[in-house]
């Protein structure tokens, strides 16, 4: 997924940095120690892991850091040094067949979708759903970069930051079900972003934790509509209640049956921008 030249840089950096010192990868804003690249290695082998290892009645969350989805092939940038989503994804799609990605973070995954861009007309179907606040960094992520090809699509959601918990439910609840129907993965990886929820220190919209609750259940039926593994891996969240409450809330939702959320009923954005999205991907209107 990464170019070789990238990889050799990055471990020459880290590994010519005296321990405690910290610099910035030359290929953006990404803050590196002696020992980020080993680290990095790791999370992204947890994400391979967790992807390798689900199923539909399973789900795995690599609850990893540093995140990745901003990492794009030959380019380290926020926060990010290796693409774990995209290393998992490429992994997943090559064992097991058709992939979809989704990423709720409140920023767009520039990095994941640079991938796919590479990736999307060569192999086993893959696909790339995306909600983000936009604008916002790294200024990526407009409707019209979505892509729609015969062997998958990229869908990128640009969201107003005024956007609260109804209309994000009701995209995902009127988007994901008819693309994960075409696509039909067999794996689903999720960049899995809480700073999508309001208080978050440095990110954050109007959205409440009841929607961490919609995101599983919905992600709960795609995996298990398609039998498909469906893997978490955490990226952006700087709110320690949001990441407690989110993590209860996957806990609850793949816990007892009794205990599962139940999937939102389908219900159609106030936004009229949205609602226009939504048309336009799902009728082509």
């Amino acid at each position: 997924m990464h170019d070789p030249a990238y990889i050799g840089l990055v471990e020459r950096i880290c590994e010519g940095l005296p321990e405690y010192f910290v610099a910035e990868l030359p290929t953006g804003d990404a803050i590196v120690g002696h020992d980020s690249f080993q680290i990095a290695l790791l999370a992204a082998g947890a994400a391979v892991d967790a992807a390798r290892r689900a199923r539909a009645d399973r789900p795995m969350f690599a609850l990893v850091r540093p995140p990745g989805h901003h990492a794009e092939p030959a380019r380290g940038m926020g926060f990010c040094v290796l693409n774990n989503v995209a290393v998992a994804a490429n992994a997943a799609r090559l064992n097991a067949g058709a992939t979809l990605i989704v990423d709720f973070d409140y920023h767009h995954g520039n990095g994941t979708q640079a991938w796919v861009q590479r990736a999307l007309d060569d192999g086993a179907p893959l696909g790339f759903i995306s909600t983000h606040a936009y604008p916002a960094y790294p200024g990526t992520g407009a409707f019209s970069e979505s892509r729609v090809s015969d062997n998958g699509f990229i869908i990128d959601v640009p969201l107003d930051l005024t956007t609260n918990t109804h209309d994000f439910i009701g995209v995902w609840s009127m988007l994901l079900p008819p693309l994960a129907a075409k696509l039909k993965p067999k794996t689903i990886v999720v960049s899995t972003g809480f700073d999508f929820l309001e208080g978050d220190p440095i990110a954050g919209l109007p959205v409440h934790v009841e929607a961490v609750d919609a995101l599983c259940g919905l992600l709960g039926e795609a995996a298990a509509e398609h039998d498909a593994g469906l893997a978490f891996v955490l990226e952006g969240g700087y709110s320690l209640p949001n990441l407690r409450a989110s993590g209860r809330a996957l806990a609850r939702s793949f816990g007892a049956d009794e205990n599962r959320v139940h999937v939102p009923t389908a219900h159609v954005p106030h936004d009229p921008r949205l609602k226009r999205i939504i048309e336009t991907v799902l009728h082509g209107e």
